[in-house]
């Protein structure tokens, strides 16, 4: 019974540190996905409506899904590995926001393995 007992320990172990470096990834993606796109609205004067219009490539394993209009932006990142996971952000108006983003310029994830949920900017 000791012997299930550490074995179950190590593997929670194991998968919660994989769920806190997958969360710290979409995290990050997000960020540079903020700076791709402030990057554009310096160059055009408007928000890119799609990713692809960006100079952004998201991690492997990451999807991204962008809302865009000329004078906002809102974005989801997810993560193949813990798909109860999402992180989203929004800049601006008139872009609807993807949940659980609540305040502007705030990253807001929900709860995954290991997580109750975070927030960082």
């Amino acid at each position: 019974m000791a012997l299930m007992g550490l074995l179950a320990a190590i593997v929670t172990k194991a998968v919660t540190k994989k769920s806190v470096a997958a969360q710290a990834v979409l995290k990050s993606d997000l960020r540079n996905l903020a700076v791709a796109q402030e990057a554009y609205f310096s160059d055009h004067v408007a928000y890119a409506d799609v990713i692809e219009t960006l100079d952004y490539q998201a991690s492997q394993h990451v999807t991204m899904e962008m809302r865009a209009v000329a004078t906002g932006w809102s974005a989801r990142s997810s993560h193949e590995l813990n798909p109860d996971y999402s992180c989203a952000l929004f800049i601006g108006e008139s872009a609807e926001p993807f949940a659980p983003a609540l305040e502007e310029g705030k990253i807001k994830c929900t709860p995954g393995i290991g997580g109750s949920g975070c927030s960082g900017g």
